[in-house]
């Protein structure tokens, strides 16, 4: 049995600081195994650098995942070709820097395959391939037996698009955990075939923005056809959205449970 916390994705400082204040505790009273969060907002909202990741590990994130808005910042190079625990999406081109999947070594409970994949509607990301016919090519290439867990971090906007890849890989891997809108989803459950399931995880962020951004910037945009650049809310409510999976082998779950806190 393996239990992961995976937490939303994280934005800028606030979000960062939330991390720092909730999962050293969280670990311990929970008895997690391994943390892995989605850090492509983590850097003022924009991307990664090599600084905010050092910051989540030394907060006990262990794994980190990455969307579309990783290419952000230009530390994703180091990033994602050197010795750091961030993977990219599976079905970006593999001349891009980077792998779509990642193991964690946990010992005696065997490893944790984690990959991430990109969703197709409505991203408008021209050179992601379609992320369902991907993910079976990395089915067919591994060993499923050598894992005694696979999480997937379907990254995607489309939560149809999202139902349809857990319904389509239930049995297949542990668990399929969807990101990118920040909006927490309470449709958290046990698939058929027994891989635990949710559309979206949500965010760690500012409470009172519109998925990080400060609400005036959003409010502008939506009433007028020009606004300011996109800047994040630094002051206010803070969000902590999670999951705790208590993974019981590489194509099932025992339980998915969300994590919902307000600092």
């Amino acid at each position: 049995m393996i239990k992961v916390l995976f937490i939303g994705d994280v934005c800028g400082k606030p979000g960062r600081e939330a991390v720092r204040k909730i999962v050293p505790d969280l670990k311990k009273k929970e008895g997690i195994d391994v943390v892995v969060t989605n850090v492509e907002n983590s850097a003022h909202g924009r991307g990664a650098t090599v600084e905010t990741v050092n910051e989540l590990m030394g907060y006990g994130v262990d794994f980190m995942t990455a969307g579309n808005h990783i290419w952000r910042r230009d530390d994703f190079n180091e990033l994602l070709s050197g010795d750091y625990p961030v993977i990219r999406g599976l079905n970006y081109p593999d001349d891009l820097p980077g792998k779509g999947f990642g193991e964690v070594d946990l010992g005696k409970k065997g490893k944790l395959l984690v990959i991430t994949i990109i969703g197709w509607a409505f991203m408008n990301e021209r050179t992601l391939t379609e992320p369902f016919r991907r993910m079976e090519q990395l089915m067919k290439q591994i060993k499923r037996d050598d894992y005694a867990g696979i999480l997937v971090d379907f990254h995607g906007e489309s939560t149809s698009e999202k139902v349809s890849f857990g319904l389509y890989f239930d049995g297949q891997v542990s668990t399929v955990l969807g990101t990118h809108t920040h909006i927490p989803t309470a449709d958290e459950r046990l698939l058929p075939k027994h891989s635990s399931y949710i559309t979206d995880v949500g965010m760690v962020g500012p409470l009172d923005s519109s998925l990080w951004v400060k609400k005036e910037i959003v409010f502008q945009q939506n009433m007028y056809p020009f606004s300011p650049r996109y800047d994040i809310e630094e002051e206010g409510p803070v969000r902590f959205d999670a999951v705790i999976v208590e993974i019981d082998g590489p194509s099932s779950s025992k339980s998915i449970k969300r994590i919902n806190k307000t600092l």
